[in-house]
């Protein structure tokens, strides 16, 4: 009898370990880590982005309000940019979908102006694809929101020129 309870216990180990999620590749890894730093990075970006047209609308309505008109142009001009910029970068988070089997954190940015319900912006799942594959849309998207953040970046860049 005692022997029957040992074997009952070590098979249900063995059960449960061997029911456990198997272990994800080393591409699903690291998509995962670029996925989550694509939130991180896109939620950062974004957060400058509006922060920074609402600064934008407030010093060229002062300007106009200050007879500056030269100057009120070139904000208004750079403000949009950042206009554009702002669709562009919707648009790329349009294209943004979750990695199967990531549990996603949202701490690490804004939620307003964007909805999280299932995360997929409506973009096609990613289910069924292989690892390498997802690694290289994720690989993608990253390089498409680096690029996003240059063009933010040379914006405020002349800005700086311009009020100068």
């Amino acid at each position: 009898m005692k022997t029957y309870k040992v074997l009952s216990v070590f098979a249900i180990a063995i059960l449960a370990i061997s029911c456990g999620e198997p272990e994800k590749s080393a591409s699903m890894q690291e998509a995962q880590k670029i996925h989550n730093q694509l939130t991180r990075l896109s939620g950062e970006l974004h957060e400058n982005m509006v922060a920074k047209l609402q600064s934008l609308e407030a010093d060229v309505e002062a300007a106009m309000v200050a007879g500056d008109s030269l100057l009120a142009m070139k904000l208004a001009r750079v403000e949009g940019q950042l206009d554009e910029l702002d669709v562009l970068f919707h648009d790329w988070s349009e294209t943004v979908v979750e990695v199967p089997g990531l549990e996603h954190d949202h701490s690490g940015h804004d939620h307003a102006g964007h909805d999280h319900g299932a995360h997929d912006h409506g973009a096609p799942s990613m289910e069924g694809m292989s690892d390498e594959d997802i690694l290289a849309i994720q690989h993608a998207l990253m390089a498409e929101l680096e690029a996003l953040k240059v063009k933010y970046d040379q914006s405020i860049e002349a800005l700086k020129l311009n009020v100068e």
